[in-house]
């Protein structure tokens, strides 16, 4: 069951693609959104930045964030731990065109860096119905009392 759990999870981020990555700074919460590259089948993600990026700063600082998937019909939220990767091999295996539009420099640049995050638990809510479903759940529920299921969700140890 918990594979299926964290492949539903996956395959939620992979329909999104693009993920608000919640660091702390200074204090405070700060979200940006970011494409993923790649996530992986254990959870992790994977994300392309420049080196000297406030979020760079931010993930050696303070390596617990969180990154949220928001769709149609499907939501994520990721909690885990950040990393700053620089290895060479490692970003030319993860490049592709789209990274060269903010990432002139190449992957064997040292100004160009991976982020990672070691995801450690999740939280998920599905509703093939979208959100017209939602607000008519909320309607029904208003009018009659009755409450509704406005789909599926779960927490799953990644």
């Amino acid at each position: 069951m918990a594979n299926e759990e964290v492949r539903k999870v996956i395959e939620i981020v992979n329909d999104v693609r693009i993920g608000m990555v919640t660091t702390q700074s200074q204090g405070r919460l700060v979200s940006r959104p970011l494409t993923v590259i790649e996530a992986k089948e254990d959870g992790d993600l994977w994300f392309f930045s420049t080196a000297e990026s406030a979020i760079v700063r931010e993930f050696e600082a303070q390596d617990l964030v969180n990154v949220s998937f928001s769709g149609n019909k499907e939501w994520v939220s990721i909690s885990g731990r950040a990393s700053v990767v620089r290895d060479v091999a490692k970003k030319k295996e993860l490049w592709n065109p789209v990274v060269e539009t903010f990432a002139t420099e190449g992957p064997e640049s040292p100004d160009t860096v991976l982020l990672r995050i070691d995801s450690e638990s999740a939280e998920y809510w599905e509703n093939p119905g979208g959100a017209a479903s939602v607000v008519a759940g909320w309607v029904k529920q208003k009018l009659t009392g009755q409450s509704t299921k406005p789909g599926d969700s779960n927490i799953v140890q990644m």
